[in-house]
């Protein structure tokens, strides 16, 4: 059943078909993000390690996400600038007075990361009010591999941390 939200003009289904946008966006940027701090990290093996394991995982949710979108018959939009721009201007006045680009990358992706899960929870609010099971049960994985990837990170940044401050 779909209800309307307080905007007269949009459905729950329209809010949850941009925000499926809005998600696709913020893995592409991810992805992109990744790609680019890969070269960087290669001398710190387990955090570089990470990063592949979870470029690996960032393509698969965008495709799944691609997928979603695809379902209800809304094919995956072009880049989506918007929330890319704005996670980028959150970024650089959270982390802008970090001296070491390598800790603004930590930072960089730890925020991308708390922004994604929390992305993950309003779909999947939004996916069990329309009825979409299927849906859901995709989105809820999705939030559990996020959770766990952004668990691994933290176990991990002490001893990155300690081998970042080794090198210098």
């Amino acid at each position: 059943m779909v209800g309307r939200t307080k905007s007269a003009e949009k459905t729950v289904l329209d809010v949850y078909l941009e925000r499926l946008q809005d998600h696709l966006a913020i893995e592409t940027k991810t992805i992109e993000t990744v790609l680019s701090e890969l070269p960087g990290c290669a001398r710190y093996e387990s955090l570089s390690a990470q990063m592949k394991q979870d470029l690996t995982m960032r393509r698969a949710h965008a495709d799944e996400i691609r997928m979603l979108l695809g379902r209800h018959g809304h094919p995956a939009p072009a880049a989506h600038e918007t929330v890319s721009s704005i996670l980028n201007t959150v970024s650089n006045v959270l982390h802008g007075g970090e001296e070491s680009s390598f800790l603004k990358s930590i930072l960089t992706d730890i925020s991308y990361r708390s922004y994604q899960i929390a992305s993950l929870d309003i779909l999947i609010f939004l996916a069990n009010r329309l009825g979409f099971a299927s849906d859901l049960s995709t989105l809820e994985r999705l939030r559990t591999e996020e959770n766990t990837s952004m668990a691994l990170l933290h176990a991990s940044l002490p001893d990155t941390l300690a081998e970042y401050l080794s090198n210098d």
